[in-house]
């Protein structure tokens, strides 16, 4: 099978993440791939430095000139020899179902959007009448997908991440990869991975973190992640305020999965977002019990593994109970330990490439 995958993401996040690692994956199966990206983008840097076949011919930001780059589009699947062009985003999904005209490539859209797919009667056109497969990041956008068009035995599949689990085999021992980072060998660690924005609930991380304190003040806390609509001084802020003395922060890590390796317990606040939540599975990799908030793909990760303890979103007292009890009943954690890894043994990036080949499959077989 060949396939020409359209990443059309400004930045790196979860959506290129995705995709990329679909990418590889299809590639493990023995399938060709032509992956499209924006010139100089995040995705193009990381998609070659991963071995892949990359192509920044086409500008997708600049969608004033999408008919120029809807011809450029046809010509790249007509060299490749394209049965399959795959978008990622709204944007290339048109410019997809264009140039799809006239050659002989089907065209399959992955949604990973927390935007839920609108009713318009040009958004009926686009996924009705051209596009031959529709693959889903979570059940609740296949159902909103299935509400709102008849879809009339397209092929739709929902498609968890994948992930290298060979990153996350500790090559050091817990008690090293805590040192290495500046904490206390002999004393639990809670963490939490994500970019420094509101909707990652790290307000409600660091309010649990206190009450947790109180009963046990001798844990250690860690944050990571990137500057966005907060930094790291504004969470410090709020941690003294509240008189956490054993949060540790650190920013934009090139060795994560050492990070998250030195954790006991990791924690997803987040009260939004998380359409595709790549951090979760590497908890799960790492074999981490986790505690996560009941929001859009955590939940079904975490229903579907039994890898920990789902919460309300913004609740901090809940948050902090559940992070009590994990560091309470370390034969419950065992349990949650070995059913994360166990079932992320199910998501590893040939899984990916060989369940993304059969939802692909069925689309040329329509």
């Amino acid at each position: 099978m060949k396939v020409v995958q359209v990443i059309d993401v400004r930045w790196f996040n979860a959506c290129a993440d995705f995709a990329i690692k679909q990418a590889l994956g299809l590639k493990l199966c023995g399938h060709e791939v032509l992956l499209l990206a924006n010139p100089n983008s995040p995705p193009a840097v990381k998609a070659r430095e991963s071995g892949l076949d990359v192509c920044v011919e086409i500008d997708f930001a600049k969608i004033g000139r999408i008919f120029g780059s809807v011809r450029r589009l046809k010509a790249l699947s007509r060299d490749f020899n394209a049965d399959i062009i795959f978008a990622h985003r709204g944007e290339s999904h048109l410019m997809a179902a264009l140039a799809a005209g006239g050659l002989r490539a089907r065209v399959a859209r992955f949604r990973g959007d927390v935007r839920v797919a609108r009713r318009d009667i040009f958004s009926r056109w686009l996924n009705t009448r051209m596009t031959h497969g529709i693959a889903v990041s979570s059940e609740k956008l296949r159902l909103d997908y299935l509400r709102k068009y008849r879809l009339d035995g397209t092929p739709m599949r929902v498609i968890y991440p994948g992930i290298d689990l060979n990153l996350y085999r500790r090559a050091s021992s817990q008690e090293k990869l805590k040192d290495k980072f500046g904490l206390d060998p002999d004393q639990p660690v809670v963490g939490i991975i994500g970019r420094f924005s509101p909707v990652k609930g790290h307000r409600y991380f660091i309010e649990a973190a206190k009450i947790v304190s109180l009963k046990h003040p001798r844990v250690q806390y860690a944050i990571a992640g990137g500057d966005a609509q907060l930094t790291s001084a504004d969470l410090g802020a709020r941690a003294a305020v509240l008189k956490i003395n054993n949060m540790h922060f650190y920013g934009l890590m090139d060795n994560i999965n050492e990070l998250i390796a030195a954790f006991d317990i990791g924690v997803l606040s987040s009260i939004g977002s998380e359409m595709i939540c790549r951090v979760l599975l590497e908890y799960f990799a790492s074999g981490l019990p986790s505690v996560a908030s009941a929001v859009n793909q955590i939940s079904e990760l975490m229903l579907a593994s039994k890898g920990g303890v789902l919460v309300p979103p913004g609740d901090p007292v809940a948050l902090a109970d559940a992070i009590t009890n994990l560091l309470e009943n370390s034969e419950l954690c065992g349990q949650y330990r070995q059913n994360a890894m166990k079932w992320v043994e199910g998501r590893s990036l040939l899984s990916l490439g060989q369940e993304t080949a059969e939802f692909l499959g069925e689309v040329l077989d329509a």
